[in-house]
């Protein structure tokens, strides 16, 4: 399975994606320094380009907590692990505004392609008291706004017959920030199964994102952006088709108003998910449409009661509708109205953070959600933060209407997450030791019913040491115990162990890195709920990136540099030596 490999970011600058500024808008909706920065990921657009990244999948492979299955290559599908919790328990926003599907309950964010993207936020952890259902695991922003007035031409070509090529733009007139994009990138693909068809699963995928924004004072502006993106890839399946269409937008407005008193903003979007399924007698134009539309308005404010108090209050609508799937499901909208209130202390050696958050829901009725966050800072440079949140999962439209399968009666999955982080500083480098505990009740089954519990324990060690202006390092040692309580198994796809290192070189216009992966063997089970070991694996890959001068800049990547044969999902290849050249050129 191709790219579910180790790779690094940031080459730019030897410093990695974490050590970037913790500003994000993801932990509470409004810009501030997160409480916690070692549950921030940060890469901004240098980051992006210096790893040479085609999907999120790439460039997340290199952080300690981040597992991924893929069942094929870019663009077939992928689930995200973060510390053992997966897809349907993490959320994925584009610009702030939620995407994905609502009868599926997933996202599929590998058809996202990075030349669209300008900064990826990612807050690991439950959220659930600022977000509301599904984030367990976490929230991802994908942003797409361009702040540098520059344009940037963009193309590579790789193995399996790859080719892109993009553009990207952005000009400022005045108070008002203008950006476009657009991406073509395909390839032919390779056999991505086992035992079945002997053909090459290929994919395209056309993008294009647009905004402008306009500050009308120094402490108010507004702006509007679009992502919309749409192609066709490939797959094998023992049942109904091999082929799928996709059709993705997502739409955002906000006002803001930032004072050295409050920080309110203002947003409200629409994100479309359509796909169609067809191939292997199934014509493209029978094919049923799956389709997800939903509406949000969220409004939140963060005021500054004075330099160490702060109080975060909020409120949001959201309306999910799949009336225009070609199913006929029972119910076809859902809409749900929360609100939440929250407190902020910054003391001189500690930061608190506590809050709640009540969500009405027209199907699974009223949930509240709480968190609490604590972070030590010691003289000698050392952090200890310690947290606990609940948390819980929505069931999807397929899980509660499907015909002949959906249950109505299902309730929502419940979560108690507890997590703990110690930051080390060393002489021109840093540990960070993490842990997390989750409990889970009441978990929906494959039914479906609500009767799972589970567990899921993690712990990871991140050191990261520069040695010279030119050679920096990261280890990472990660444990993961992922069981399944009712039936006392292990949970599927999850690596129990986890090691990965990255060492990286800088000198002049040149910039290289190695990059190594160890995954302990995993398990998948049958529709019977027979155990199907997933064999241990490594892989290396390599990255380099050359400058030939201000304006263009070349850059070489190698995946599976040793052509091993390994699998993330049971009876799906992952793709052996895979290497692609690229080039930008800026002006």
């Amino acid at each position: 399975m191709k790219k579910l490999l180790i790779l690094s970011v940031a080459l730019a600058t030897p410093a990695f994606a974490q050590q970037l500024d913790t500003q994000t808008t993801i932990a509470s909706r409004v810009a501030e320094n997160a409480i916690n920065p070692a549950q921030v990921v940060l890469f901004d657009r240098a980051d992006i380009e210096a790893s040479n990244a085609q999907t999120l999948t790439d460039l997340l492979a290199t952080q300690a907590g981040f597992q991924f299955s893929k069942t094929g290559g870019v663009a077939q599908a992928s689930n995200l692990y973060i510390n053992g919790l997966d897809s349907k328990q993490i959320i994925f926003l584009i610009n702030g505004q939620r995407i994905g599907s609502a009868t599926a309950g997933t996202t599929e964010f590998q058809l996202i392609p990075l030349e669209q993207i300008e900064r990826v936020e990612i807050i690991k952890g439950s959220r659930a008291s600022i977000y509301g259902a599904d984030a367990q695991g976490g929230v991802i922003n994908l942003i797409t706004r361009q702040d540098v007035p520059s344009t940037t031409i963009n193309t590579a070509i790789g193995t399996d017959e790859t080719r892109q090529i993009g553009v990207r733009s952005a000009a400022k007139l005045g108070d008002t920030s203008v950006y476009i994009s657009a991406l073509h990138n395909a390839a032919r693909g390779y056999d991505i199964k086992e035992n079945s068809d002997t053909d090459a699963d290929g994919y395209e995928r056309n993008g294009v994102t647009a905004g402008v924004s306009h500050q009308f004072t120094d402490a108010q502006s507004a702006g509007l952006d679009l992502q919309a993106n749409k192609g066709n890839y490939q797959y094998d399946s023992s049942f109904g088709g091999d082929e799928a269409d996709f059709d993705n937008r997502v739409i955002s407005a906000f006002y803001q108003l930032q004072t050295t008193r409050a920080d309110v903003r203002l947003q409200a979007g629409k994100s479309l998910d359509k796909n169609w399924n067809f191939g292997q007698g199934i014509s493209r134009s029978s094919a049923d449409l799956f389709s997800t539309e939903q509406d949000s308005l969220d409004l939140t404010g963060l005021i500054r009661i004075n330099p160490k108090h702060a109080v975060l209050i909020g409120a949001d609508y959201r309306k999910s509708d799949v009336s225009a799937s070609d199913t006929a499901y029972d119910e076809t909208s859902i809409s749900t109205q929360g609100g939440y209130l929250g407190y902020r202390f910054h003391g001189e050696n500690i930061v608190l953070e506590t809050g709640s958050r009540y969500d009405d829901d027209e199907q699974y009725g009223d949930f509240w959600s709480f968190n609490t966050n604590a972070v030590l800072n010691f003289s000698n440079g050392d952090s200890l933060a310690l947290g606990q949140a609940t948390a819980f999962r929505a069931p999807t439209f397929n899980e509660l209407y499907y015909p002949s399968y959906g249950n109505p009666d299902l309730s929502v999955e419940r979560s108690r997450i507890w997590n703990i982080d110690y930051t080390l500083p060393l002489v021109d480098g840093s540990l960070l030791i993490s842990g997390q505990r989750a409990l889970f009740t009441d978990q929906i089954d494959s039914t479906p019913r609500n009767i799972g519990h589970s567990e899921i324990n993690s712990l990871t060690i991140t050191w990261e040491q520069h040695w010279s202006r030119a050679f920096s390092s990261r280890l990472i040692q990660e444990w993961l115990d992922a069981q399944d309580l009712d039936n006392d198994r292990r949970l599927a796809r999850r690596a129990p162990r986890v090691s990965k290192a990255i060492v990286s070189y800088q000198a002049n216009r040149w910039d290289a890195n190695i990059e190594g992966s160890y995954h302990q063997r995993s398990v998948e089970y049958t529709w019977m709920g027979d155990s199907i070991p997933l064999a241990s694996y490594s892989v290396f890959n390599v990255n380099t990136n050359y400058q030939v001068n201000s304006q263009l800049s070349l850059g070489l990547r190698i995946e599976n540099l040793l052509n091993h044969d390994y699998s993330t999902a049971n009876g799906y290849i992952a793709e052996g030596r895979y290497a692609q050249l690229s080039g930008r050129f800026q002006f």
